[in-house]
């Protein structure tokens, strides 16, 4: 009857623990766009697809902005530049 308890429970912590094998990642990326709202819309849409190509989930309110330059040339079309970072929930492999 003991040996009952025990496998009961250690299945019991492996199903529990079947999340910990999940992962987290930050992926990165960087856009230019004509407005700094676009290229901030760009960079977002690129972080969502290169996470969703790993077979993840993103977390929308984990994106953070690295960096942003504007250029000073006029003749630019995007003269907008920004690098940003979110997570990236990969289930197991």
């Amino acid at each position: 009857m003991r040996k009952l308890y025990l496998i009961a429970l250690t299945g019991l912590a492996f199903a529990m623990s079947h999340n910990a094998f999940a992962e987290i990642v930050n992926v990165t990326n960087s856009a230019d766009g004509a407005t700094r709202d676009s290229a901030i819309a760009a960079v977002k849409e690129k972080l969502t697809a290169a996470c969703k190509d790993r077979g993840g989930t993103p977390d929308a309110k984990s994106f953070e902005l690295d960096g942003e330059q504007k250029s000073s040339n006029p003749d630019v079309p995007k003269p907008f530049h920004v690098d940003a970072r979110m997570k990236c929930d990969l289930p197991q492999s």
